[in-house]
């Protein structure tokens, strides 16, 4: 089982280079080694990497991890490897007490050789301040014993500077801030308040709509009825009108031949009257 390089050992490969390139004994205590951060910064607002040595005074308030922002640095330190040796990293407690984040591998293979790439994100609603040399991540590193020694392939990956793919990334990237997440937030609980205020409106103007068309049922119903009781009633006054009419029309018949029986009568009498009289009055 592999062994942890610890003490006088650890302070011996720091001293001689023989794990790790512009160490500095001050960063050992007891079982690891602290890397510091290097000189070496990936930012979304400079659009490539920068040496942050090599900014300007007016860029020099730049040199900061927003809330909410992710950048990357490399460690001032290079590793080493030799083929019986590995190291693990271990996330310094400081950062996460201040709202950072360290984001990267944990394990460090044999035979690697180069930079680490170190990942900082802020989850904080403060801004951190980015300063070269400052202790960024522990590295304990591990004695491999015979058995566990293979002949272990050179990592493939071997950094010194930033990868192409992560700056075409970061080129891209847009962090959200705080301030941005919480207008964000309150923008989506004003739609979600809106909404529930339409459909509230909605469900008043239907039941309200619900009520308008009941009236209205009620309405046609009674127009609908006074309509048939009209009808009945019509109806009715038809039928006995023309019973009236039947009535009158054979009282007519009756008046005419009462009449008709009256003249013919006198008819008769002036024909028998003139038909006696005349003859004496002329002679």
């Amino acid at each position: 089982m592999s062994k942890i390089i610890t003490g006088k050992k650890l302070i011996k490969l720091v001293e001689d280079n023989k794990i790790i390139q512009d160490s500095d004994l001050k960063c050992v205590e007891g079982i690891k080694y602290d890397l510091r951060m290097g000189n070496k910064l990936l930012k979304s607002k400079f659009g490539r990497p920068i040496s942050m040595s090599g900014l300007s005074a007016s860029l020099q308030n730049d040199l900061i991890i927003e809330p909410g922002e992710m950048i990357f640095v490399l460690t001032l330190e290079r590793l080493n490897l030799p083929n019986d040796i590995m190291a693990t990293l271990s996330h310094k407690r400081k950062f996460s007490h201040q709202g950072i984040l360290i984001l990267g591998g944990l394990t460090i293979d044999p035979l690697y050789q180069g930079h680490l790439l170190i990942g900082l994100y802020n989850f904080s609603s403060t801004i951190y301040p980015l300063r070269p040399g400052k202790k960024l991540i522990a590295a304990i590193f591990h004695k491999l014993e015979e058995s566990e020694i293979d002949k272990f392939e050179v990592p493939d990956v071997s950094i010194d500077e930033f990868p192409d793919e992560l700056c075409q990334v970061m080129q891209n990237y847009k962090h959200i801030t705080v301030q941005g997440l919480q207008q964000l937030l309150e923008k989506t609980q004003n739609e979600i308040t809106n909404l529930r205020n339409e459909l509230t409106t909605g469900r008043q103007w239907q039941k309200q709509f619900q009520e308008s068309l009941d009236r209205h049922d009620k309405q046609i119903d009674k127009l609908i009825s006074g309509l048939t009781e009209e009808k009945e009633l019509r109806k009715t006054a038809e039928t006995e009108f023309r019973e009236d009419l039947k009535k009158i029309h054979r009282e007519l018949i009756r008046n005419t031949i009462k009449i008709s029986t009256i003249i013919a009568v006198a008819v008769l009498i002036l024909s028998g009257f003139i038909s006696i009289v005349f003859p004496k009055i002329f002679n």
